[in-house]
């Protein structure tokens, strides 16, 4: 992050994508960006003639999707996120529609933007294990919002949060619509961190404003929605930002069970306990499973590691395997909004990339690396929106890169799908090193919660 005057806003970097669309209501939050000078603002899309409405506290306020496919909440600047650590909020915002809906919240300061994509409430959990990273100035950040009233929430974090001891539970009860955000202190790490509730409720974690890794500049805000432990998983694909250099992104591994080992291409990586994180670089990338469920997050590094000399940090919760889609409709940031580049990050198994498309036209593969049967690569795209497809499930993710500032986002996954036509793809073909987890994908679409049984 370089200190500016002014900021922009921008339009989101992420959409919508083909599945079997079932929920209609998504929940989302704001944390402090740098200085809390940013400029926040709603984006949903759906299906034209969709209604609806934005909640927050008691305030509602209706929405109607014309032919463009998109309704903005621009709700200016400041006030909209969360800065009081430790207290309770009506801060957080619900959005419920007569159809299916997508929604990102974006959190837009120049040169320290970030956005998060929003969770179906159908995805939600009840047990949280918390990834982020340290958090430079400001400290790392979380919150929780309850989805309904009596809604009891355990904390326990391995540093201080806001004046409550590390290693000490926080019990806090919130109603429909509430939340808690906590910090820790400049310098530390609430990763690691485990939430219980009674009840489903949403989890947001980040950074005010960080470098990655520590001591690389400059300092951009992190914002990522938590999947819950019931939805961890044991096989992810690394497909690595354009740019990033010869060390790769920056990835970290939380689990919820001890004795948990992990691999990158088949090479063990290390073993961790409930709660605690692995940090590696990518390298080239390529596959990472696990022994027992985990969640991984990726980053991008700060501009002075970038081999691209453009761009700042980034941070996503990556979807698993199973969690991948056939087709993904994306969008960029337009008009005086746009960053100066934007690109896909791809991996798809070897025998389907004959089927990718772009925009309808066939994908030029042969510059993707091949590892163990998969193909990872990266694809600029022109600002605006675009389709990226392919006869079977694979990972998208969008990134845009302009100086000291960047975003990252997964398009979409079955947790959140969107609001496009259901596809029926055919089962995926399994690379031989590195066999997908979990049967059906040939009924991805359909898919919502992995293991989740109440």
């Amino acid at each position: 992050m370089k200190i500016a005057s002014n900021f922009l806003l921008t339009l989101p970097a992420v959409l919508l994508c083909s599945a079997a669309p079932s929920s209609a209501a998504v929940v989302g939050v704001f944390h402090n960006n740098y200085g809390n000078s940013g400029t926040q603002s709603i984006f949903v899309f759906g299906a034209a003639g969709t209604t609806g409405s934005l909640v927050r506290g008691t305030d509602s306020t209706a929405f109607a999707i014309d032919n463009s496919g998109i309704y903005t909440f621009s709700l200016g600047e400041g006030t909209n996120a969360m800065t009081q650590g430790g207290e309770i909020n009506t801060l957080a915002f619900r959005i419920d529609a007569n159809s299916p809906i997508s929604a990102i919240a974006l959190n837009r300061e120049r040169y320290t933007t970030d956005q998060t994509n929003l969770l179906d409430v159908e995805a939600l959990g009840r047990d949280h294990v918390v990834l982020t990273t340290t958090g430079t100035f400001g400290g790392s950040q979380m919150s929780v919002t309850a989805v309904e009233d009596g809604t009891e929430v355990q904390i326990t974090s391995p540093v201080d949060l806001n004046g409550n001891p590390a290693n000490t539970p926080i019990n806090v009860t919130l109603n429909k619509g509430e939340s808690v955000f906590y910090t820790s202190n400049s310098g530390s790490d609430l990763s690691g961190a485990r939430v219980t509730a009674n009840k489903d409720i949403a989890v947001f974690a980040g950074a005010e404003c960080t470098n990655v890794p520590v001591g690389v500049s400059a300092c951009d805000h992190l914002i990522s929605q938590q999947y819950s432990v019931d939805n961890f998983d044991t096989e992810f694909l690394i497909s690595n930002s354009y740019g990033n250099g010869e060390l790769g992104d920056l990835v970290r591994v939380v689990g919820a069970t001890d004795n948990t080992e992990v691999f990158l291409n088949g090479v063990s990586q290390g073993t961790i306990n409930a709660g605690q994180v692995l940090t590696l670089d990518a390298g080239d990338g390529g596959v990472l499973t696990s022994s027992q469920p985990v969640t991984v997050g990726q980053f991008m590094r700060g501009q002075e590691q970038r081999q691209a000399g453009i761009g700042d940090p980034a941070y996503e919760i990556i979807p698993s395997t199973d969690q991948f889609l056939s087709s993904y409709f994306y969008a960029t940031p337009v008009g005086a909004d746009a960053f100066t580049l934007n690109y896909l990050s791809l991996a798809i198994a070897e025998s389907e990339a004959s089927s990718l498309k772009l925009n309808g036209s066939s994908v030029d593969t042969s510059a993707f690396s091949n590892i163990s049967g998969w193909l990872f690569g990266t694809l600029a795209i022109n600002t605006g929106i675009g389709t990226i497809e392919a006869a079977n499930p694979f990972l998208a993710t969008i990134s845009g890169y302009s100086d000291y500032d960047s975003y990252f986002s997964t398009i979409a996954t079955a947790f959140s799908p969107g609001v496009s036509p259901p596809v029926d793809p055919a089962p995926v073909p399994v690379p031989a090193a590195f066999p997908l987890l979990g049967a059906g994908l040939g009924i991805l679409g359909l898919l919502r919660r992995k293991r989740r049984s109440a």
